[in-house]
């Protein structure tokens, strides 16, 4: 059965007209039709030039069997693409039903994208496809209400909801690309169940590169993590050679490691892996031969902090080739929110679902290390009917569609607030920010005053900050912090130099960067424990906002002039 290419070339661009991008024709899904169909330089001229014209319209067919072969070659082409807008997938779906096909077939067809991908000849993906529609089997579950789902996926068959937003504004999966782009291992800590995992596997998906993974446990030890001697024959002899274990595999593949439950590992097995995530990016097995660490190669751990001072934290030497991120414990209507939607395998994407929960998922988008922002064209309406209008995350300018879509649930960040105050006060941030010198020189000084804090309990700095009278109202003989080093301070000021690049706010970048900073030295143990009536953290972030680095509330009364902080 032949159809018309140009047809066929004009309904795909009407189906992918709805993510409004002037650019369709670049699509990873149109280059593949004009190359699989042969279509000429001036059929493809002239079939552009006709959907143009039409104003993006659908073309039907007279005939069923038609029209149901032009929707297979449709989809067929559609599967190239990462992502396909909840828009465009609205508009396929209206044209499924009038043609008859279930709803939930099309679901199943989208969620098996890579079996389907795996045949390239455009015929015999467009006959499977057919077959795929018309078998029984391919009939995909409902929700409660009898109503055919939406995919849930953005990237590869899967839908990120991003939950761990700094009071800066940035989410887990923006400080995981920023961390992996400047070449910095990440520590993850927090509770069970908040995604550190799940966050990891994300990033892999959105860079491409795999994934090699290791629970820890007390029992781990280097040959689990390093490579293992394994008898093999050669030449009818057998001889030992050594196997590389997840750490080695990802650093001469240049993947991802994630050491999961890190901190159970012996201190002896923790620092033995030093080598791999500091500046010399090597170590040596057993055997004598020495792995580098390819390009590409990123190292992440996670572990579940304790006050249990009987419980294992992590090494100070190998905590300090991290940077730590903290992730926060979920708020119970999130928490009521995910677990419904696990549980009746709904769709994340449906924005009605969140007001019977009282919380509101935003849009963000990723491409290459550009960060978006995604709002409804028409606030009056669902998504699904007004379609996304994307922004630059820091600069605001207009944007076109990330490659990269997910959600976001932010609960904490300065960007909570309505525009005009929102503008009024990173203003003020800005116009209080330290230059990048003072920046380093002060960041220096904050380590010098919580360390001679830990170790005496007195600090001179501390009445030119006005808090002269910390000893009286806290127990700082209780005061136990790690130690900062010029490695952590250092990184602070890369993902510093790096959000200026960006176009963050000057402040924000300053408040992110000692962010990185005051999570190195409370992570762990330290970070919750009681000193009288604030905690470890929330003391150090006090004197970090007295010292007019951090932004964590919304009072900035503070007036210092950086030479008085700075003199001798």
């Amino acid at each position: 059965m032949e159809i018309n290419k140009e047809i066929l070339l004009n309904d795909l661009l009407a189906v992918l007209h709805r993510e409004k991008q002037p650019d369709m024709i670049r699509k990873k899904s149109v280059n593949y039709l004009v190359k699989e169909t042969d279509l000429s330089s001036d059929k493809l001229s002239e079939a552009v030039r006709s959907w143009e014209s039409s104003g993006g319209k659908f073309q039907a067919h007279t005939s069923f069997a038609e029209n149901r072969r032009l929707f297979a070659q449709i989809c067929a082409a559609l599967l190239e693409d990462d992502f396909i807008s909840p828009d465009s997938y609205a508009f396929l779906k209206a044209i499924a039903s009038k043609i008859s096909l279930d709803a939930p077939r099309l679901d199943s067809l989208f969620d098996a994208k890579k079996k389907f991908q795996a045949e390239r000849d455009f015929d015999k993906r467009t006959e499977t496809i057919e077959l795929f529609f018309n078998s029984s089997a391919a009939a995909g579950a409902r929700s409660e209400n009898g109503a055919s789902r939406m995919p849930q996926k953005t990237h590869d068959g899967h839908l990120y909801i991003a939950n761990q937003v700094t009071y800066e504004g940035l989410d887990e999966i923006q400080r995981l690309l920023m961390a992996h782009h400047l070449g910095i291992h990440a520590a993850i800590d927090g509770p069970p169940g908040v995604g550190k995992t799940q966050s990891v596997v994300e990033i892999s998906r959105i860079l491409g590169l795999k994934l090699y993974t290791k629970t820890c446990s007390s029992r781990t030890t280097e040959s689990h993590i390093i490579s293992y001697p394994a008898l093999t024959v050669k030449d009818r002899v057998s001889v030992t050679s050594h196997i590389n274990g997840p750490l080695c595999r990802a650093m001469t593949e240049g993947a991802i490691f994630y050491g999961d439950e890190f901190n159970l590992l012996k201190e002896d097995v923790q620092k033995r892996l030093n080598s791999a995530f500091d500046e010399r990016r090597l170590i040596d097995r057993s055997d004598g031969e020495t792995v580098k660490g390819q390009t590409g190669f990123w190292g992440v751990i996670s572990y579940n902090p304790t006050q249990n001072l009987i419980s294992r934290d992590l090494e100070d030497s190998v905590a300090d080739r991290f940077i730590h991120l903290h992730y926060e414990r979920w708020s119970a209507d999130f928490k009521a929110y995910v677990s419904a939607m696990n549980a009746r395998n709904a769709s994340m994407m449906n924005l009605s679902a969140q007001e019977d929960y009282d919380i509101q998922l935003g849009w963000r988008g990723v491409s290459g290390l550009r960060f978006f922002n995604g709002v409804a064209a028409d606030p009056g309406k669902a998504v699904a009917e007004s379609g996304l209008k994307w922004f630059d995350f820091f600069t605001g300018r207009p944007a076109s569609r990330p490659e990269y879509v997910y959600r976001v649930f932010d609960r904490n960040s300065i960007f909570k607030k309505d525009e005009a105050q929102l503008g009024k006060i990173l203003n003020e941030l800005a116009a209080q920010s330290y230059s990048e010198i003072e920046l380093a020189r002060i960041i220096s000084r904050f380590t010098e005053l919580l360390q001679s804090l830990a170790r005496t309990g007195e600090s001179p700095l501390l009445k030119k900050i006005g808090l002269s009278d910390l000893r009286e109202k806290e127990d700082l003989e209780l005061l136990s912090l790690h130690e900062s080093s010029t490695r952590i301070e250092a990184a602070a000021l890369m993902h510093y130099r790096h959000l200026l690049t960006m176009g963050c706010n000057r402040y924000l970048a300053q408040s992110y960067s000692v962010r990185l900073v005051i999570d190195q030295v409370c992570f762990g143990q330290y970070r919750m424990k009681k000193l009288r009536e604030q905690t470890v953290y929330s003391l150090v972030s006090q004197i970090a906002r007295s010292l007019r680095l951090f932004a964590d509330n919304t009072k900035y009364n503070t007036r210092l002039i950086a030479e008085n902080i700075l003199k001798s």
